[in-house]
């Protein structure tokens, strides 16, 4: 089975919702900071990695359209919208005013990641604006399966992100400005790891697939005395959410680059 997110959103219901759902605070909150970070200069965006839009159809811009390689969720989007990887965008250079990446490198193997910098940076005329988790804890969301043992990411996570991960792969004269948004309890790592590796109970979500066996059926381990007593304990142990979540990370050309003819 193919390793990776667009394959697990296109085998369970993940991006198969409306885009005009309840959303989380967590994740509202995300999106209020990302729609800010946005220059009043901006006419055109392009979100890679939309889904189903429910970030796109946020955007109020005279011109939005998004891309994305899953199928499932692209027939939930309310704006224009092509199917495509991210590595090998249809668009011409410099054509978009903004192009926008939310939460979509931390599901990218690590030597795709500078040529997907590298297609953001193409089509974008003045703006990248991209949003990861900062820092993430891997084993924090993820599962073993009871079938093969396989140990997987739930979310189809496959490295974590931080500033000097990203920085790289964009040009130096121009302008990065970051910010840092929803504080988190992270888990303390031993604690985590006696948790996992000792006790067997992982993270549960009702989208879990394994991408070694495709097997999708999983108990809900959080709901174990045993879960709960390690989670209080971590709560003791880290009393104050202190760990933001996610890492918002614009950059901005030098100078605004004119389309090609």
């Amino acid at each position: 089975m193919k390793h990776d997110s667009a394959a697990l959103f296109e085998r369970t219901a993940v991006h198969d919702v409306a885009v005009d759902i309840p959303l989380k605070q967590s994740e509202m909150v995300r999106i209020d900071a990302t729609l800010a970070m946005i220059p009043k200069d901006v006419i055109s965006v392009l979100d890679v990695g939309c889904g189903p839009g429910k970030l796109m159809a946020r955007i109020d811009r005279p011109v939005v359209m998004g891309t994305d390689l899953g199928r499932v969720g692209l027939k939930r989007a309310t704006k224009p919208v092509v199917r495509s990887s991210i590595t090998r965008l249809p668009f011409a250079d410099h054509s978009v005013d903004l192009v926008l990446c939310a939460e979509v490198l931390e599901h990218l193997p690590v030597e795709l990641v500078a040529p997907a910098c590298a297609e953001l940076v193409r089509v974008a005329k003045r703006y990248v604006l991209i949003t990861v988790p900062y820092r993430e804890n891997l084993l924090e969301s993820s599962s073993q399966c009871p079938v093969c043992r396989h140990v997987f990411h739930l979310h189809g996570h496959q490295q974590s992100m931080d500033v000097a991960k990203l920085a790289p792969h964009f040009p130096e004269v121009g302008k990065i400005t970051v910010e840092l948004v929803w504080k988190v309890r992270p888990w303390s790592p031993l604690l985590l790891k006696l948790r996992t590796f000792s006790f067997g109970l992982w993270k549960y979500s009702p989208h879990a697939l394994c991408p070694a066996c495709g097997n999708n059926r999983f108990e809900n381990q959080e709901t174990h005395l045993m879960y709960r007593l390690f989670s209080g304990i971590n709560q003791l142990l880290r009393p104050v959410r202190s760990h933001p979540h996610w890492l918002l990370f614009r950059y901005e050309t030098a100078e605004p680059t004119a389309p090609k003819p």
